[in-house]
């Protein structure tokens, strides 16, 4: 069986190491990656070579330059591209900055720059995917992942299921604060990507949720990832929020922590990856993969180390190793595991709602708990949200659906409007000079705009 990864970037050999650890359940014998950028495809191919066979992985990794070949009779296809790379995200974080406005890789006007750089590209796999592998999943990692999944749910008919760090992430520290494995602990998650909460904890029938908002506390005290919430809030809106609605919650709060941070999470990354390709270049040459590997990893455990440190307003660190596999990595086996196997797993994935939020329509994409299986990923209903959090996720659902419009019309209105509606921004003027600085600053890289 043959699975494909688009975007051979730093993370591949996450994605490896996730296949590698669900070999027994998958029958792949052959991994493919694919990347526009050829250095970038030979280095990558060859340290994730080499890391797949330290592993005693029973797949080949090869690089294919052609995207058709690459695609060709897959069973199963990883996206996680990233058109601009990280020069790009830097540019959609600081021009938002600019203006007083949040500006983050997935959140926000950022958001918004990465998607209209990135939904042409993707449709455009998608579409090349339905004539040279019809009968394949495509499992998607692309950020701004909902907005990216919203588009290939309405420009072509590829089956795509989309996958998030987040919400698995969430459930696994519940579960462990519970003192319970995670299959033990069913968490009814609802909302878009980078947009939702977790509104109930079944363990054995019985909802654990209010006890684990009674001891929020705790929770933070146990896992750092909660530790952006103050806990009255966490309790008025008596769900658990993702880390994202940091960002809505604590507007002003994370615009000054990034800005006074000096940098930004982009420019950070961009200087990290420039310095680790030459290094790799020069290791993988002298035939020392082991030195390869070795430079990968210390760049890793920095990247890991820094995560939403600027957000959050803490010291950038740059010590770290690198951590296990990425959940998002997990839930990718997971979802091809329950294709292969036949077998039904729950799963919180990037979905058409098909009812499963009575607020939203049933074409809008949402990210929800599922039932997911080799016919694909089957949202489970989640009842009725708090007005409030309804109110959020169609005020979003209207700004990732003008995105996706303006993304493929090429219309500067339905751009403008986009901005305009997202409630990061909800100002014409900054809303304009936005989307005009964008224009200029990302030539060459968006759409043209008529």
């Amino acid at each position: 069986m043959k699975m494909t990864l688009l975007g051979a970037g730093v993370r591949a050999p996450f994605v490896l190491r996730g296949l590698a650890a669900g070999a027994a359940d998958l029958d792949l014998d052959e991994v493919v990656l694919f990347d526009a950028d050829p250095e970038r495809l030979e280095l990558m191919t060859a340290l994730g070579g080499h890391f797949a066979a330290s592993w005693g992985a029973p797949f080949t990794v090869r690089s294919e330059p052609d995207a058709a070949s690459a695609l060709a009779g897959a069973r199963f296809v990883f996206s996680a591209i990233r058109p601009g790379q990280e020069a790009a995200r830097a540019v959609d974080e600081e021009v938002p900055l600019k203006h007083g406005v949040l500006g983050q890789e997935t959140t926000g006007p950022g958001g918004f720059a990465m998607a209209m750089r990135t939904i042409p590209a993707m449709v455009e796999y998608g579409r090349l995917i339905e004539r040279v592998a019809p009968s394949a999943l495509l499992v998607n990692f692309t950020n701004p992942v909902g907005i990216v999944m919203q588009a290939l749910h309405d420009h072509t008919s590829v089956r795509a299921i989309g996958i998030c760090d987040g919400p698995i992430a969430m459930q696994r520290s519940v579960a462990e604060f519970l003192g319970l494995p995670r299959e033990q602990v069913h968490a009814d998650y609802a909302g878009l990507n980078h947009c939702g909460w977790i509104h109930r904890v079944l363990v054995d029938g019985e909802d654990r949720l209010p006890e684990v908002l009674d001891r929020f506390e705790e929770l933070q005290a146990a896992d750092h990832q909660w530790a952006l919430f103050d806990p009255e809030l966490v309790r008025s809106i008596g769900m658990l929020p993702m880390e994202y609605l940091y960002f809505y919650y604590y507007r002003d709060t994370a615009v000054a922590h990034i800005r006074g941070s000096g940098s930004s999470r982009g420019r950070q990354l961009q200087a990290l990856n420039d310095a680790l390709w030459p290094v790799l270049r020069a290791r993988i040459d002298a035939g020392d993969l082991p030195g390869a590997q070795t430079a990968w990893e210390r760049a890793m455990g920095e990247r890991d180390a820094t995560y939403f440190a600027r957000e959050r307003g803490e010291t950038v660190e740059e010590e770290g190793e690198p951590g296990d596999v990425f959940e998002g990595e997990g839930v990718a086996t997971a979802v091809m595991a329950a294709a292969t196997r036949r077998r039904k797993t729950p799963l919180i994935v990037d979905v058409a709602n098909r009812g499963a939020i009575g607020e939203l329509d049933d074409d809008d994409v949402v990210e929800v708990t599922c039932l997911v299986d080799e016919h694909g990923a089957h949202p489970i209903a989640q009842g009725r949200l708090p007005e409030a959090a309804a109110d959020l996720l169609q005020q979003v659902k209207l700004y990732e659906r003008r995105t996706v419009e303006a993304a493929i019309t090429g219309s500067y209105e339905a751009a403008l409007e986009a901005l305009l509606v997202h409630p990061l921004v909800a100002s014409y003027p900054t809303a304009k000079r936005i989307l005009d600085d964008y224009v200029a600053g990302l030539a060459g890289l968006l759409p043209a705009l008529h």
